[in-house]
């Protein structure tokens, strides 16, 4: 008899495809039935529930798992947030998970909290022209960031104040407000973290090919270097702040003042390396380092997790249903 009926989004290439298989089997090794043939894009909602295309009622599953970055849309995150107002255990949950994609939102909150992030500015058009040259007297380099891409899609560095109205006066109407950072000038690579449930499972760095961006997307090269432990400590801090489950946290070290800048806590996982270093998609090493082993860690502990949440979910309703 099936203990809970578990909903997965995830991406499905750069060997995502095979990691949820991995997945969907360990579950329902464990009693579970896993529903993963839908696209949440393709959702709706319809008279206080929500279907996926084939029309099947996904306000009726326990829990839904969701990492997949590439294919957000805002309509998706939409029928995310309405699963979640029906009682469907979501996880990332919803304001975790809003909290972290929004740039902006996340680097408050950090800041707000102690955690060193860059100086940031959000300002809006009409306040842009007046506002510019503080800005840039004060930051020297500038970066404009989408607040929700991923990959270092959209993120612009600007060195003038002239170049950066330049852009603002090109852009005008279409923006309202713009999400501005201090750039951290840092070395040849970044750190990343991967935290799962407020402990450290897994880390590396990538070293930059672009002038600024280490995104892999970017030309960015998987580096086996395991972040150090301050690293992982502000890794931890960081996603314990936004009360996020699973995450991958970017950082640099300042070749200005030394110091450690959290840049992003990102809303899912990121991706499972080895299969995605494997797939050879977005990498040419194809021979793992150890440094990067741990996709089998990450999948035990995601569907002992997922497990848990679901038992714990049964266990509740069950005392309910005694009173």
């Amino acid at each position: 008899m099936a203990t809970g009926i578990i909903a997965l989004w995830m991406y499905k290439n750069e060997g995502g495809d095979k990691i949820q298989n991995a997945l969907k089997l360990n579950l329902e090794n464990k009693g579970h039935v896993v529903i993963n043939n839908f696209d949440m894009r393709d959702c709706y909602f319809f008279e206080g529930q929500v279907y996926t295309r084939c029309g099947q009622n996904l306000s009726k599953v326990d829990l839904i798992y969701h990492m997949n970055a590439d294919e957000q849309t805002l309509h998706q995150n939409e029928i995310l947030r309405a699963l979640e107002q029906l009682s469907v255990t979501v996880i990332n949950n919803w304001n975790a998970f809003s909290q972290a994609k929004d740039k902006f939102t996340a680097n408050l909150l950090l800041k707000k909290n102690g955690v060193l992030v860059p100086n940031a500015g959000l300002i809006p058009t009409s306040m842009v022209d007046s506002i510019a040259k503080r800005i840039f007297s004060e930051w020297g380099q500038v970066l404009v960031k989408p607040r929700s891409n991923h990959g270092g899609k959209g993120i612009l560095k600007f060195q003038t104040a002239s170049d950066f109205i330049d852009f603002i006066q090109a852009m005008n109407p279409h923006v309202y407000n713009y999400y501005l950072e201090k750039y951290i000038d840092f070395d040849d690579h970044d750190y990343r973290v991967e935290v799962f449930q407020g402990k450290v499972v897994g880390g590396y760095c990538r070293t930059k090919i672009h002038s600024y961006k280490t995104n892999i997307a970017c030309g960015g090269l998987m580096t086996p270097k395991q972040p150090p432990i301050e690293f992982q400590t502000i890794a931890q801090s960081a996603a314990n702040i936004l009360g996020i489950d699973t995450t991958i946290i970017d950082m640099v070290q300042s070749t200005q003042d030394g110091k450690i800048y959290v840049l992003e806590v990102n809303p899912i996982m990121g991706i499972f390396v080895e299969a995605g270093m494997k797939s050879g998609e977005k990498s040419i090493i194809t021979e793992i380092d150890p440094v990067f082993a741990n996709d089998n860690l990450k999948l035990d502990l995601l569907t002992n997790y997922l497990d848990n949440v679901i038992q714990m979910k049964n266990k509740t309703m069950n005392k309910v249903m005694e009173i």
